[in-house]
């Protein structure tokens, strides 16, 4: 059951990465409105859990302490991607993002968990890391600079303890639920990008294009929109979260990217007519493979 939950988050993945583009595609950009997109993402998961609990949300500092990890985890990284695209290529940064919560969490059930891998697991892994960067060898002639890896890293280091975080919490006996652990989740992401939305609206609220971006984000199609993408969004992490209950997690993470990769490319090519290059495609083949491997 554990690799269906997988596969179906999978599909989320692709399904919120197509429609925020959708959403990116109708509102003009600034960081109020990347703010405010993650803040809605925040707002609306709070009160969806809190309805699935029926109000009833139980607390621990164990599980409390957990969900703030990662969300303030999911929150670093988001603003390393508001910058990063300032300074580089966005393909090389999601290439560190997804590495991060591929080979930390593979790393720690390897060494904390006593989990083993088969030799075709060893492969799967190696040519999904291969993969991944030989898909952001293409030259564009835009060079990347000494800040950019740095925000790459940062990425890299934070995505990984998400991941870290989550499979610790599911597989603790004296944990919350998978749904009161993603109540809190999102209050904190809630509350931490709510602070740094008011501090953007101060700074910003004299830019020209600000108060057209304000009517934008507060529009009913922009907020039916971020709550279709919460969703989606959110049925994948909890199925994620039930599946790290019981899959080891140096299979979970690593099937989870080959898989998510595979579909957001072919969501991509399907609704948005993206070109899928010669490297495209060879890295789609390698990552198959490598997913194919990972299953023996």
């Amino acid at each position: 059951m554990g690799y269906l939950f997988i596969v179906i988050a999978s599909v989320s993945v692709g399904g919120q990465f197509a429609l925020s583009k959708v959403y990116k595609n109708k509102i003009i950009q600034s960081n109020y409105t990347d703010l405010f997109f993650n803040f809605g993402m925040g707002a609306f998961s709070m009160l969806i859990f809190a309805v699935i609990c029926l109000g009833n949300v139980g607390f621990s500092w164990y599980s409390f302490g957990l969900a703030a990890g990662v969300a303030l985890c999911n929150v670093a990284y988001m603003l390393c991607n508001l910058r990063a695209v300032m300074y580089g290529k966005l393909a090389v940064f999601t290439m560190f993002l997804m590495l991060g919560g591929m080979i930390f969490p593979t790393i720690f059930g390897v060494l904390f968990l006593g989990e083993t891998m088969s030799w075709f697991k060893i492969a799967g892994v190696a040519l999904l890391v291969f993969s991944m960067i030989f898909s952001v060898t293409e030259k564009t002639g835009e060079k990347n600079s000494k800040k950019f890896y740095l925000l790459c890293f940062i990425a890299f280091v934070c995505n990984g303890l998400v991941s870290i975080f989550s499979k610790v919490h599911q597989i603790s006996e004296n944990a919350l639920d998978t749904f009161q652990f993603s109540f809190w989740q999102s209050v904190v992401v809630a509350a931490s990008v709510g602070i740094l939305l008011l501090i953007c609206a101060a700074a910003s609220h004299k830019q020209e294009n600000f108060a057209l971006a304000v009517r934008q984000t507060a529009g009913a199609k922009s907020l039916g929109l971020i709550f279709l993408i919460t969703v989606i969004m959110r049925a994948g992490s909890v199925l994620m979260l039930f599946a790290a209950k019981d899959v080891p997690a140096s299979l979970l993470y690593p099937l989870m990217t080959g898989i998510s990769i595979v579909v957001t490319a072919v969501f991509g090519r399907i609704f948005f007519a993206e070109r899928i290059s010669k490297i495209n495609f060879i890295s789609l083949c390698i990552d198959t493979a490598a997913v194919i491997l990972m299953i023996f």
